[in-house]
């Protein structure tokens, strides 16, 4: 039974890294263009939405395959959300604060943030 749980596993993988490229696409277009437009809490708030709209949907039925999307599960996956965009918006503003270019931050904290996402999603949100 090992080997089904590593080849599902495996599965999961690619499956939240295919719809976290459509995802990433739809929400960084947003960010970036946001960034440039208005202040950064609020570019980092609207794309995050945006990633809630499309990620609770695509990871829980899609992806982990949660039968059930009801109340709890979306809490879950609203904290966690929450969580990802204080980071975004922190790391950016700290990165700028030292002379990197908004946008150009927010590009390099994504691998950090989907790391932190997809554990969280597989072992908080939709487990």
């Amino acid at each position: 039974m090992k080997i089904f749980r590593k080849s599902e596993n495996k599965g999961e993988k690619r499956l939240f890294l295919a719809y976290g490229i459509f995802n990433f696409l739809v929400t960084n277009i947003t960010l970036q263009v946001l960034l440039f437009l208005i202040p950064t809490i609020f570019a980092t708030i609207f794309s995050q939405l945006v990633n809630l709209i499309i990620g609770y949907y695509l990871y829980g039925k899609k992806v982990f395959k949660h039968s059930r999307l009801n109340n709890s599960v979306f809490k879950r996956y609203f904290f966690l959300s929450f969580i990802l965009w204080l980071l975004n918006f922190l790391l950016i503003q700290s990165f700028f604060y030292y002379g990197v270019n908004k946008n150009l931050a927010a590009f390099f904290i994504i691998p950090f943030l989907v790391l932190i996402s997809f554990l969280s999603q597989k072992y908080f949100v939709f487990k």
